[in-house]
C-alpha cells in the first residue's frame, strides 16, 4: 500500500462521459480505489465510444472533419474500439473496470454486495436512469447504511427538468454561459462548443466526497449529496448575474477584451496563424508596455492615458499592437512582457501544450502504457503534496479488466460462480454481440 490520501477509500462508480468520471479521476489519482460498473449489454454512448462496432469509414471521417466522437490511436477502430476511444483514454485512469448487467435481479445483488464494502457510491445519470433499476439511496443503505452515496443530474432530482437530457452544452445554455462567451458580431451559434460545466461538477463533487467522508468519520453517518450541474455552474456566472439583480443590465458577449482592463485581448504575431494574449492590468503597467514597444509617446496620448480612455478607444489601440506584435514571435512577446511584470501568454496548440518546456522540467506529463492504445503521455494530478509525493499508476483500464479481483477477491465468489455469471453475460471483456 502507498502513502497517498486517500488510500483505503473505496469508490464505486455508475457514471458516464465527463462530469463524473472527472471526479472520480481526482479521488482514483490521490489514492482511492474506484470501481467502474460496465454493462456488456449496452454501450453507452460518448463514455466508451458512440459504438461496439465501428467502421473504418466513420473514422476516415471523423479524420478529415476534426470530430470528436470516432479519434482512436494511429486512426485505426481496432476489434475492441471500446477500449481505444479517445475521451475514455483520457478520463479513466486510476481506475478498475469491472462487468455486470445492473438489468438482472442478480446483477442488482451482486452491485448490492459490493456497496457492502463500499466507502462511496457514485453516478451521474438522469435521475429516472436508476429509478428504471430499481436503485435509490434507501436501496442503496439497505446494504450499506454508513455510505456516502452522490447524484449528479443535470438539472436536479426534483423540478420539472430533472429527467431532462443533457450533455455539458446544454447546461451551458440553461445557467446563461453560452450567452456571455464569444465574439459580439456572431450569434450563438458560432461561439463554439467549450464546455465548462463537466469539468467544474467534477472537482466540486470531489470535494463534497470528501466533506461527507470527513463527516462520517465524526459522526459515523454517511449521507446523500445531490449536486446539480447547472446549479453547480451558476456561482461562476455570479457577476453578470449580480449586475442584473442590481441595474438590470443584461451582459452580451465582449470577445476577448475585459470590463476592467485595456489593452486585452489576443493580438497575431510573426508567422502563420501565431497568436499572443496580452493583459494590462493597471495605468503603471501600460507605461511599462509601451516603453516595451518602444513608443514612451504612446503612454502619454489622451486617448490611452488612463484606464478608462483605453476602455473608450479599445479599436484604435487593438491596431497599434498589432502594428507591434506581428514582428516578434509569440514566445518572444510573452518574455518581453512577463520579464517586466505585464501579464502575457503565447497561444499554444495541442502539441506546444505537451513539448512545453516549463511544463516538461516540471515533470507534469506522465507516461502509461495501455495494452491496447500504447504507452501514452498523461496530464499529471492536478495539485502536488509535500508529505505525499505522487505519480500517475494506472492508465484506463480495459473493458471488464478487472472482473477476477472484484468478483472473487472482493466479494468472494467461487471458480464455479464465476464461470455461471460469465455464461450469463454479466462477466467479460468483450461487448456482446448483438450491441451495435
Amino acid at each position: 500500500m502507498s502513502n497517498l490520501p486517500l488510500d483505503g477509500i473505496r469508490i464505486v462508480e455508475l457514471t458516464q462521459i465527463a462530469a463524473g468520471p472527472y471526479a472520480t479521476q481526482y479521488l482514483g489519482d490521490w489514492g482511492a480505489e474506484v470501481i467502474r460498473l460496465e454493462n456488456l449489454q449496452t454501450m453507452q454512448p460518448g463514455t466508451r465510444g458512440q459504438y461496439a462496432k465501428v467502421s473504418q469509414d466513420l473514422v476516415d471521417q471523423a479524420r478529415a472533419t476534426l470530430a470528436q466522437g470516432f479519434i482512436f490511436p494511429n486512426w485505426e477502430a481496432g476489434p475492441r474500439p471500446w477500449n481505444r476511444f479517445t475521451q475514455f483514454t483520457a478520463t479513466a485512469r486510476s481506475r478498475l473496470s469491472m462487468t455486470v448487467n445492473l438489468r438482472t435481479p442478480e446483477g442488482l445483488d451482486i452491485l448490492g454486495k459490493l456497496l457492502e464494502t463500499a466507502d462511496v457510491f457514485i453516478e451521474n445519470n438522469v435521475p429516472e436512469t436508476l429509478a428504471k433499476l430499481g436503485i435509490s439511496y434507501e436501496w442503496v443503505t439497505q446494504n450499506n447504511p454508513n455510505i456516502v452515496m452522490i447524484r449528479m443530474p443535470a438539472f436536479g432530482l426534483t423540478g420539472p427538468y430533472s429527467n431532462y437530457r443533457c450533455l455539458g452544452l446544454h447546461v451551458d445554455g440553461t445557467v446563461g454561459h453560452h450567452h456571455i462567451k464569444g465574439y459580439p458580431d456572431v450569434d450563438p451559434s458560432m461561439r463554439g462548443d467549450t464546455v465548462a460545466a463537466d469539468a467544474a461538477a467534477g472537482g466540486s463533487a470531489a470535494f463534497a466526497i470528501l466533506s461527507a467522508i470527513w463527516y462520517r468519520n465524526r459522526t459515523g453517518k454517511g449521507q446523500m449529496i445531490e449536486l446539480c450541474l447547472s446549479e453547480n455552474f451558476i456561482p461562476v456566472m455570479a457577476e453578470p448575474i449580480m449586475d442584473y439583480n442590481m441595474n438590470q443590465r443584461i451582459r452580451g458577449t465582449i470577445g476577448n477584451r475585459d470590463y476592467y482592463m485595456a489593452p486585452h485581448g489576443v493580438y497575431p504575431c510573426n508567422g502563420q496563424d501565431n497568436w499572443v494574449a496580452i493583459a494590462v492590468g493597471s495605468d503603471k503597467e501600460w507605461q511599462t508596455f509601451c516603453k516595451i514597444m518602444d513608443n514612451a509617446d504612446l503612454a502619454e496620448d489622451e486617448r490611452f492615458r488612463d484606464t478608462i480612455s483605453r476602455l473608450k478607444n479599445q479599436d484604435e489601440l487593438d491596431e497599434i499592437i498589432k502594428l507591434w506584435t506581428v514582428h516578434f514571435t509569440p514566445n518572444q512577446v510573452f518574455i518581453m512582457l512577463q520579464t517586466e511584470g505585464v501579464a502575457a501568454g503565447p497561444l499554444l496548440d495541442d502539441l506546444e501544450i505537451l513539448k512545453d518546456k516549463h511544463m516538461v522540467e516540471r515533470g507534469f506529463y506522465q507516461e502509461l502504457p495501455h495494452e491496447e492504445v500504447g504507452t501514452l503521455k498523461y496530464h499529471g494530478p492536478g495539485w502536488s503534496m509535500s508529505k505525499t509525493p505522487n505519480k500517475l499508476r494506472i492508465a484506463a483500464p480495459l473493458l471488464g479488466e478487472h472482473n477476477e479481483y472484484v468478483y472473487k477477491e472482493i466479494l468472494g465468489f467461487t471458480d464455479e460462480e464465476y464461470k455461471r455469471l460469465e455464461d450469463e453475460g454479466h462477466i467479460g471483456m468483450d461487448m456482446m454481440p448483438n450491441v451495435p
